[in-house]
């Protein structure tokens, strides 16, 4: 299977907005209301991290994701 980093980017769009819409979501939660695999899932979230647009929780070994609203984006 080979993934673009188009597609990393959109499925990247399409999380954070689920997460702008629902808040806080499991991994779990995002592959059943995204459908896609956990793979893509964990390459759009990274995506995210390094863009520091979401924030990582691990509670009790279960991996949740939410925006990082402390960020504010400037444009010039």
């Amino acid at each position: 299977m080979t993934v673009t980093k188009n597609e990393i980017g959109f499925n990247a769009g399409n999380i954070l907005n689920l997460l702008t819409i629902r808040g806080r979501l499991s991994l779990r939660q995002i592959g059943e209301m995204t459908h896609y695999k956990d793979v893509s899932i964990t390459m759009a979230i990274g995506w995210l991290l390094r863009e520091g647009k979401v924030l990582v929780y691990n509670e009790d070994g279960k991996l949740y994701f939410d925006l990082n609203r402390s960020v504010s984006e400037i444009y010039y």
